[in-house]
């Protein structure tokens, strides 16, 4: 946890530790999560740097998805909305978010060329991304963007959170089932009946909790307050000039 900062903990990590839920409930209702070898792996992976990689491939499998999604949305949120040829946005706005000192690409120039044009509004919005890395003094933005990634990130491994909970739910009913075999009684006993239902549970969440609107929602919400970021920088920079010119 510690190798991790607080975005990572909680848009890369946290989507990887709810993938693992059903493991993690299915041992405790069993009784097995102090077992000494459940102990002694759990203990070995998180010195071997175990959150660390999983954060990892959970940041690859949603970006991932994002490069999927953004394909099919038509361009990322950010880029629809500096857009001239996008219909669908609020044209005052988008008007106030241009005008910010940056020359962006004409809507001749967009109908002419519009990934050459999506192009230069992508290395704008990069500009842009590196100028509001300040979480102090631009909250929202960290926030917005954390709960985007927690999204994208848990809708990337959707499918790999659903196969483990539905493998663990197999899992405890096959167990129940051998000792059906031996003795019925002993299978329908409540810590194993409640271990179904847990594991259960957790694949309905699975299925549940990765949306692609709430997704989108949140992408929407970042790319709002990062392009209004834009015009308090602009603002900033208006109202003290001499901030931005290098002293001789």
């Amino acid at each position: 946890m510690l190798w991790l900062d607080d975005y990572e903990r909680r848009a890369r990590l946290a989507p990887g530790l709810l993938a693992l839920l059903s493991i993690n409930v299915a041992l405790a209702v069993l009784g097995l999560s102090k077992a000494p070898v459940v102990v002694s792996v759990i203990t070995a992976l998180s010195l071997a740097g175990g959150p660390v990689a999983l954060a990892e491939v959970v940041r690859h499998q949603g970006r991932k998805t994002q490069e999927a999604l953004w394909a099919s949305w038509g361009g990322s949120p950010t880029i629809q909305k500096l857009r001239l040829r996008e219909e669908r946005q609020n044209t005052l706005q988008r008007e106030i978010w241009r005008k910010t000192g940056v020359a962006l690409p004409s809507l001749r120039s967009e109908n002419g060329n519009p990934v050459r044009a999506d192009e230069v509004l992508e290395v704008a919005v990069g500009q842009l991304r590196n100028l509001t890395r300040d979480a102090e003094k631009f909250p929202l933005i960290r926030a917005e963007n954390r709960s985007y990634g927690f999204q994208r990130n848990i809708y990337g491994i959707r499918w790999v959170a659903r196969a483990i909970a539905c493998g663990v739910s197999l899992g405890v009913l096959a167990y129940m089932l051998w000792l059906a075999n031996i003795d019925h009684q002993s299978a329908l006993t409540l810590t194993n009946i409640l271990a179904l239902a847990a594991s259960g549970g957790c694949l309905m969440m699975g299925w549940l909790l990765p949306s692609p609107e709430r997704l989108k929602s949140a992408a929407e919400r970042y790319a709002y307050e990062l392009l209004q970021a834009a015009v308090v920088l602009d603002a900033e920079k208006n109202a003290f000039p001499e901030a931005g010119q290098q002293q001789p």
